[in-house]
């Protein structure tokens, strides 16, 4: 594809579009890569799967609590006791044991020392990551789809309108020369009323055109996340059929390049890593535990006085954890994670032959448009000189009003079909290179 400038206001007078900004493809696929809402929302994924890493790291550094409490002891427990330390044997007394008040404080350090299920948790949250930036990229490519294929029909669309606008503007003078004739008894009634017809037929199809082009840009500044009253022009021209044989085009073809593929990846490896960290819960834990802390009993609400005393105290705490039976719940989920592995693995055979059906697809709609653009930009050749010459025969008097209408919507038929199919090129050339997994790298070197 050339890259020039194409600037549409030269072509179109609409009021709808203001000059503005200008873009090139890959200038609008940049844009959206910042404003797109859907690519900004897989960007946060991706931080927020970054963050998920980061968590799992922290359990395996210590973990320090710290607490308080205090007690108002507003009815202390009685105990009976026996008499005889009162030296009334035979009897009981009854006796409160404790303070009113009582406080305590600890600080606990806990710190994991061997836990097998803490790498694969943390490979899990990695492969989460991978599938968050894969996702993104995913976004990002079917953002660029939707762009590059608005883009190219909305310069497709500037082309047949200025097109349709010069026909129409010949075709008005047209129907004055006509209408002059007439008046001089040179021409008939229904010669007029012919010409007048095929002018108000190009002038609907010319009001369509413009409502076709509006709606189009603004599909594309709504794919770009761009406000719909921004002005914008579009920079790059019309791509000339390209001359790399199919062949060519489709020999760098990998289907690691695809992201949906890469996905299915992912996914297999984020069920294996369920699958290890599952068989790792058979093994033994085991942690520390520190815990320092001090508390005190008063008769009254003093704890900030610092003649009083506050009694320390501390534990150190090792403790070993052994799985011994848990109702083979573990040994059924390492089960259904093989059996998850298997349909995993089938899945992705079959996107492979999905993926290879979709490609020779997208390469036979692509060599039949290369096909049919060559057709008809000959047939758009031949009606333009059959219109060109009955519009001179009209004038000279040879060919009659029937002969030009009959020429100027065949020549507009022509041009019709020649846009038509050349915007079928563009999406097939879109199509196969996104068939391919390669449209970010084919968009970014245009």
């Amino acid at each position: 594809m050339k890259k020039k400038s194409f600037v549409l206001i030269a072509l179109c007078t609409l009021p709808l579009l203001a000059f503005g900004e200008g873009f090139s493809l890959k200038q609008c696929i940049d844009y959206a890569n910042k404003a797109n809402a859907n690519i900004v929302n897989a960007n946060y994924d991706v931080e927020i799967a970054g963050r998920k890493v980061k968590e799992q790291i922290g359990t395996i550094l210590p973990q320090i609590d710290g607490s308080a409490s205090y007690t108002d002891n507003l009815l202390l427990t009685t105990t009976l006791l026996p008499g005889e330390i009162i030296n009334k044997p035979g009897t009981m007394v009854a006796v409160q044991f404790g303070t009113k008040h009582s406080m305590n404080g600890v600080v606990q350090l806990t710190q994991k020392l061997f836990d097998p299920t803490f790498s694969l948790v943390l490979k899990a949250t990695k492969i989460s990551e991978d599938q968050a930036q894969q996702s993104l990229k995913m976004t990002k490519e079917q953002s660029a789809y939707s762009i590059s294929v608005t883009y190219f029909q909305t310069l497709v669309i500037a082309k047949q309108l200025s097109t349709l606008r010069s026909t129409l503007n010949t075709s008005g003078k047209q129907l004055e020369s006509t209408e002059l004739k007439y008046k001089a008894g040179m021409a008939k009634q229904i010669d007029v009323d012919k010409i007048r017809v095929s002018y108000n037929n190009l002038k609907s199809q010319v009001q369509q055109s413009e409502l076709n082009y509006a709606q189009s840009f603004n599909n594309l500044r709504f794919y770009m996340g761009m406000p719909v009253e921004s002005g914008i022009v579009l920079t790059d021209t019309v791509m000339n059929v390209d001359n790399q044989t199919l062949e060519a085009l489709i020999s760098d073809f990998n289907i690691e390049n695809r992201s949906d593929f890469q996905l299915q990846k992912i996914a297999l490896k984020a069920i294996e890593a369920d699958k290890d960290r599952n068989k790792a819960g058979y093994l033994p834990t085991f942690n520390l535990s520190a815990n320092l802390g001090a508390n005190a009993m008063r008769q009254q609400f003093n704890f900030l006085d610092t003649s009083e005393k506050w009694y320390p105290n501390s534990q150190l705490i090792f403790s070993l954890r052994v799985p011994i039976f848990d109702g083979l719940q573990r040994l059924q989920r390492i089960a259904q994670a093989n059996l998850n592995i298997e349909k995993s693995k089938v899945k992705m055979e079959q996107s492979k032959q999905s993926i290879q059906v979709d490609l020779s697809n997208y390469e036979n709609q692509y060599r039949t448009a290369v096909n049919n653009i060559r057709n008809e930009k000959e047939n758009l050749a031949l009606s333009e000189s059959v219109y060109k010459n009955t519009q001179l025969q009209y004038q000279q008097g040879v060919a009659t009003s029937l002969d030009l209408v009959q020429a100027e919507s065949s020549y507009n038929e022509s041009t019709n079909n020649y846009f038509a199919k050349l915007l079928n090129l563009y999406i097939a050339r879109i199509n196969l290179e996104q068939g391919k997994g390669n449209l970010l790298n084919y968009t970014n070197n245009k």
